[in-house]
């Protein structure tokens, strides 16, 4: 499974369908927002947890949204 289908909400709100030319851009973009934001204790590695944490902050949903938007 790819990391994306645990965000498929944030993907629509930014506007993201995933196909076979971006998925593994959207892949890297959420593997290095999610490191990111563990290594400055944010949010949990675990992609089951950093999905429900970034899902409750607006501010980090926001952040991703950002990123998302700037691959495709």
């Amino acid at each position: 499974m790819g990391c994306w289908k645990w965000f498929n909400s944030v993907l629509k709100e930014a506007g993201v369908q995933i196909t076979k030319e971006n998925k593994n851009a959207v892949e890297q973009v959420i593997h290095g927002y999610i490191g990111e934001q563990a290594s400055y204790g944010r949010c949990s590695a675990d992609w089951r947890q950093a999905r429900k944490e970034i899902n409750e902050s607006p501010e980090m949903r926001k952040e991703l949204i950002e990123k998302l938007k700037a691959v495709v």
